[in-house]
């Protein structure tokens, strides 16, 4: 099976980190979500995403996306 397209924008699948408005569910954890939202956009783990996958596959599976903006 040969690839047919390959870097195109619209290919992108950008994952994200929402965080429930605690007022509609009391019950949240709101530091926790900070916590989580803050960790997966610190150096470290955006370097863990960039390497994911290599060792195993010989590419990575994630491309950190941290701070970019999202194509329009």
């Amino acid at each position: 099976l040969g690839i047919v397209l390959e870097g195109d924008p619209a290919l992108a699948n950008v994952y994200h980190v929402l965080r429930p408005d605690p007022v509609r569910v009391p019950r949240v954890n709101v530091a926790g979500g900070r916590a989580l939202e803050d960790f997966l956009v610190s150096p470290a783990a955006q370097a863990a995403i960039e390497t994911f996958g290599v060792e195993t596959h010989g590419a990575p599976l994630f491309f950190p996306d941290a701070g970019k903006p999202e194509p329009e």
